[in-house]
């Protein structure tokens, strides 16, 4: 009776480790899928000409890889990903396709704070349309001494889009720039406290 005792105990030992060592490589599997990051670089560089006409009508379909428009819908991408927020801290809006990006998110229930700089393009269109949607906007009032120069925006808390480009058509067609967008925790979470302090530095555009 003990021999078979033990046997039968072996038996069991054997199988729940062998369920334990399937589900620890199945974890290690897929779970390592699920945390891997995503990093996406885009470079602009207005003298090299695209097959396109996306300088005059921007297609977020364009398929030319040398086209703004093309790395643009990088951005446009990250936007429609938005499902519960926005915060954006940009010197200044004035690209249409991503300012319709932003009211469409605000439209479908996501909380949108944008921060701007008092620069030119402050009385942009797209800043006036953005205001009357309702969307949460907030300005750097004091600029005699500084500007407010941040370009950058946190979705949901999952992803940043970071860079020297303005979301203006000057920067995405007629500048040399560069843009990051990553998942990265290690990167959005000061960002995002950064952003906190920011907002509460600036006022409510009237």
């Amino acid at each position: 009776m003990n021999i078979v005792y033990m046997s039968n105990t072996l038996i069991e030992w054997l199988c729940i480790s062998s369920i334990s060592s399937a589900l620890t490589l199945i974890w290690l599997h897929y779970g390592k899928k699920r945390t891997k990051n995503c990093t996406k670089v885009l470079f602009y560089n207005p003298n090299t000409k695209p097959n396109c006409n996306c300088l005059y009508s921007f297609d977020i379909h364009c398929v030319s890889p040398n086209c703004s428009s093309f790395k643009t819908r990088e951005i446009i991408l990250c936007l429609q990903k938005a499902r519960k927020t926005m915060d954006i801290c940009m010197f200044a809006i004035s690209n249409k396709p991503i300012a319709k990006e932003i009211i469409d998110a605000h439209k479908r229930g996501v909380l949108v704070r944008i921060i701007v700089s008092n620069c030119i393009l402050f009385e942009s269109k797209e800043i006036k349309v953005l205001k009357k949607t309702g969307i949460k906007l907030k300005y750097q009032k004091d600029f005699n001494s500084s500007y407010m120069h941040n370009k950058f925006a946190i979705i949901d808390s999952t992803w940043l889009i970071q860079g020297s480009m303005n979301w203006t058509h000057q920067a995405t067609y007629g500048n040399w720039e560069s843009c990051i967008i990553t998942d990265l925790q290690s990167l959005i979470v000061p960002f995002a406290i950064g952003f906190e302090k920011t907002w509460a530095k600036t006022i409510f555009v009237s």
